[in-house]
């Protein structure tokens, strides 16, 4: 095929998050940029809104005079939080968003880290607030986002934008037991977002986005804080999953955001629903019948899966899925009621998004064509990737950016390969990352760090992905005398620690130790081995 058979839409170049935020308010001025529920009565706010706001926030931090300038937010998705992130763009500051389910100890330590010297908190973690205040002995000034402050004082001069200059710090997990600092400029995440719109068109006056997942995660980041504002688009922004069903009926989206785990969920229920309702072979009845339509060039999904589709809001035209690998499987059940569902590729490390299918071709089974800015070449079976958006290496954390960048290139931990079109298709991790389907990262070492300081009787533990949950297997000290059900009784303990999205969900004890190298390290293979023949 033709190399420039695939072409992306024209789109207006930007080179800071700063400049997104004043071409919305100059080409969108009154239109609604966003809307959410406070005591559950609708609020809408404009484009010119979340400028005027953006910068009267930014006026109240760089009042604080802040010595390192680097500003630390935990909280769930709001429109203060997304006014929180501007602001401290138009201020000149970095921010560095942080994971609201990890335990304050590890928040802290990556603020330690991050050399933070602001602390920004929603109301719904004041003590976090509170905590920070005791853990530097009122050294550190925090900030609740959804207080009002004064607007008094002399108005600073807003600096003038270096869109090169380190704007954000984003931790990521990895293989070892710590997440690495990833540091952004405004103009990594602003040539990303004009690269990745490049790829799907999007209507300022029709569409109507969703925003479902957390806003620390920079896929969402990317998606519904700044693509969203460059196109103009309306984002409604969820009070949290359990509510996902009813707002996608009250919002009536066109645009999701999301990890596979979203779109699988709706599907599932539809057919659970028509199952219960016996309507099932109906239903697959009028997929066939749809899907030889669309072999002519004739679209009957809205007439004759109207109700189906109602389920979804009945407006929903594009689930962009990606932080998490997405089944073709998956690709096609959408397809089959009326939902096209275009899967991306990134990290963190590439503001986050190096690969993106377009809306009007998928090649099945890959990730998407490689966006414009950025190349990637095959090491050894592994991707490596370099661009304008692609990061310059880890905070204050030069080990691991030399052992994960090289020569201006980033090496990715994938395996896999890029074809003849530019289109990249990923064949497997080369490290032992585990990604679940809601997109949360996980890296095993971690957590078996942790089970070793906590039990002192397990000798041997390999953690391991199972059905998109966690499972973990064991060989425990002979001479502890301890039971397995003293292990079961234990990590039960341990569990009430951890994330939801850490916890050990299934345990197998192995009466021998595990296979290991020359190297006297695990085979993990051999581990997956022993838990499959537990599960036979």
């Amino acid at each position: 095929m033709a190399k420039n058979k695939y072409a992306d839409y024209p789109r207006d170049q930007v080179e800071s998050i700063v400049e997104i935020a004043e071409r919305a308010a100059k080409l969108y001025g009154d239109s609604v940029a966003y809307v959410y529920k406070e005591r559950r009565q609708r609020v809408e706010k404009t484009y010119n809104d979340l400028v005027a706001d953006s910068k009267k926030f930014a006026q109240m931090l760089l009042r604080k005079n802040l010595k390192k300038g680097h500003i630390a937010i935990v909280g769930a998705s709001s429109y203060q939080y997304i006014v929180s992130y501007y602001a401290a763009m138009y201020a000149g500051l970095v921010i560095v968003p942080l994971d609201k389910e990890l335990s304050f100890d590890s928040v802290y330590e990556q603020m330690e880290r991050a050399e933070v010297d602001f602390f920004l908190y929603d109301k719904t973690y004041r003590d976090f607030g509170e905590l920070v205040v005791e853990k530097t002995n009122g050294t550190m000034e925090t900030f609740c986002i959804n207080d009002a402050f004064e607007n008094e004082g002399e108005d600073f001069p807003f600096p003038e934008v270096d869109p090169d200059k380190l704007s954000t710090i984003i931790f990521t997990s990895g293989t070892t037991g710590k997440g690495k600092g990833v540091m952004l400029s405004q103009r990594n995440i602003a040539k990303n977002v004009v690269a990745g719109g490049a790829h799907a068109k999007v209507y300022h006056e029709s569409d109507v986005s969703l925003s479902v997942l957390p806003m620390n995660h920079a896929y969402e980041c990317l998606g519904n804080m700044f693509l969203t504002v460059y196109f103009g688009v309306t984002v409604c922004i969820s009070s949290g999953l359990r509510h996902i069903a009813k707002e996608l009926i009250e919002y009536k989206p066109t645009i999701l955001f999301a990890v596979p785990l979203i779109p699988q969920m709706l599907v599932d229920k539809v057919w659970s629903t028509a199952k219960k309702e016996g309507k099932d072979k109906k239903l697959r009845i009028g997929i066939k019948i749809c899907n030889i339509a669309k072999k002519f060039g004739i679209d009957l999904t809205d007439k004759i899966l109207g109700e189906v589709k109602e389920a979804f809001g009945g407006r929903i035209r594009m689930i962009i899925a990606g932080g998490a690998p997405v089944t073709q499987l998956l690709v096609e059940s959408c397809a089959d009621l009326g939902i096209k569902v275009i899967q991306g590729y990134g990290l963190s490390e590439c503001s986050p998004l190096l690969a993106f299918n377009f809306d009007y071709y998928q090649r099945p089974n890959s990730v998407g064509k490689i966006v414009a800015g950025c190349e990637m070449k095959e090491v050894d079976g592994e991707l490596w990737a370099r661009g304008v958006s692609v990061s310059t290496g880890y905070y204050n954390d030069p080990e691991n950016t030399k052992e994960n960048f090289v020569d201006g290139w980033f090496l990715t931990g994938d395996m896999g390969y890029v074809d003849d079109d530019g289109f990249v298709f990923i064949t497997g991790r080369k490290k032992n990352l585990i990604i679940l389907g809601n997109g949360k990262n996980v890296a095993p070492e971690e957590i078996e760090e942790h089970i070793h300081e906590a039990i002192p009787y397990v000798s041997e533990v390999v953690v391991l992905g199972k059905d998109d949950k966690l499972c973990a297997a064991f060989y425990l000290d002979e001479e502890s005398g301890a039971t397995e059900q003293q292990l079961h009784d234990d990590m039960a303990a341990f569990n009430k620690d951890m994330p939801g999205y850490k916890q050990i969900t299934n345990i197998y004890v192995s009466e021998e130790p595990f296979p290991r190298t020359t190297t006297k390290k695990i085979i993990r293979r051999k581990v997956e081995e022993f838990i499959a023949s537990k599960n036979n």
